[in-house]
């Protein structure tokens, strides 16, 4: 049985490229096929049905390959283009990253929607700042792994990286790529908002992020936290509040964030807040808790004194009768000397008060008469041999 939906494949020949080239270079008439293909700089052929490349002539100024949505299952011969720097190879069936090594001029590679598993081979693309594999067809339950290799070969040059729609759970195996300017990592399974956040510490060039519909997006504060941890990346406490610190530093740290563009008002606002809640935390840290001092009070009058005074000092503010025992050190000496004087009078007084509100002195034996505690009385002793005398 027949279908007449299936698309013919093609492979891509010589004859092809100087017979169906770009209408805007075609080849002259008296053009040999050797001189028209030295001079191409753009190659187009998408959705053509094209399954392979055969090997083709040198195309010295060739630059640009368009390639994407055809049936190619593996990258080869592409020596022929040499000075090759924008190659266009999404939505095809590749399933290896290989015969790169003659692209060494390659800047901006296009791989979406192929069948790639691994990201690999990528090590002699030097100058390569622009990689797009988004959206691989992997098995179920499978993710997009980065060969540690191709990755350290792009770690100071890559700035542009799309793994969207790869099964990611952790961007961890990217943190070396500290020239990123630009990363969307859309549609994957990322959860761990803290390492987000520290992988933000680490990409201090990074402009614009995308990393929607994953998990991390319904963490609380999530657009909050990272516009606050890339805009105060590297800014000294005591300068987080500087609005001149703050437009300087917006030019280096994340312009977009899920596709929409950061203000400076909210830029500000969110810093601020950030600011002012770190102070009012750091104010009740330091702020003694009355509750707690007044339990050391009791546990300590129960258990004795300290060095300090402070049990003292509570046992005496209890018991006003006990004034000689407080501390000299705890109020104005003035105020505790006159209250030590006070208390000596009144209880001298007290006490002959007592020894002669009876009207009896202990001494003699002799009665008197009972003596007026309202009036001050003098008292005299006198020998018995001469109380005639004195009569």
């Amino acid at each position: 049985m027949t279908d007449r939906h299936v698309l013919k494949m093609v492979k891509l020949t010589t004859e092809l490229i100087v017979k169906q080239g770009p209408g805007h270079n075609k080849r002259r008439a008296d053009e040999s096929s050797v001189h028209y293909l030295s001079r191409i700089t753009h190659l187009q052929f998408p959705s053509r049905g094209i399954d392979s490349v055969d090997i083709i002539p040198a195309c010295r100024h060739l630059t640009v390959i368009y390639l994407y949505d055809n049936a190619l299952t593996k990258i080869e011969n592409l020596n022929f283009a040499e000075n090759l720097t924008h190659l266009y190879l999404q939505n095809n069936r590749l399933q290896k990253l290989e015969n790169l090594d003659f692209c060494p001029k390659l800047q901006k590679l296009y791989l979406g929607g192929n069948q790639l598993r691994v990201l690999e081979g990528l090590d002699k693309c030097v100058n390569l700042t622009e990689l797009y594999v988004e959206n691989q067809h992997l098995p179920e339950g499978e993710k997009l792994v980065f060969e540690p290799r191709t990755i350290q070969a792009l770690a100071k040059i890559l700035q542009v990286l799309n793994v969207s729609g790869n099964n990611l759970d952790s961007l961890v195996e990217l943190s070396v790529l500290v020239y990123l300017e630009e990363l969307t990592a859309s549609n994957n399974n990322l959860q761990n908002l803290r390492e987000l956040v520290q992988l933000l510490s680490i990409w201090p060039k990074l402009k614009r992020l995308d990393t929607n519909r994953n998990p991390i997006c319904l963490k609380a504060r999530y657009r909050e936290r990272l516009i606050v941890v890339s805009t105060t990346l590297g800014m000294p406490n005591n300068q987080i509040r500087s609005k001149i610190f703050i437009v300087i530093l917006s030019f280096t740290c994340l312009e977009v964030l899920d596709g929409k563009p950061i203000t400076e008002n909210s830029r500000r606002f969110l810093v601020n807040w950030k600011a002012s809640r770190e102070a009012q935390q750091k104010r009740e840290t330091t702020m003694p808790d009355m509750n707690d001092l007044s339990g050391d009070f009791q546990s300590s009058h129960i258990n004795g004194g300290d060095s300090n005074g402070i049990n003292d000092y509570h046992r005496n503010s209890l018991k006003p009768d006990n004034i000689p025992l407080v501390k000299k050190g705890l109020f104005p000496m003035a105020l505790v000397e006159n209250a030590q004087r006070k208390l000596t009078a009144t209880t001298r007084n007290e006490k002959f008060s007592a020894l002669f509100t009876s009207g009896t002195l202990p001494s003699s034996g002799t009665h008197h008469p009972p003596l007026s505690s309202n009036r001050l009385h003098t008292v005299t002793f006198v020998e018995p041999s001469t109380k005639s005398l004195l009569k």
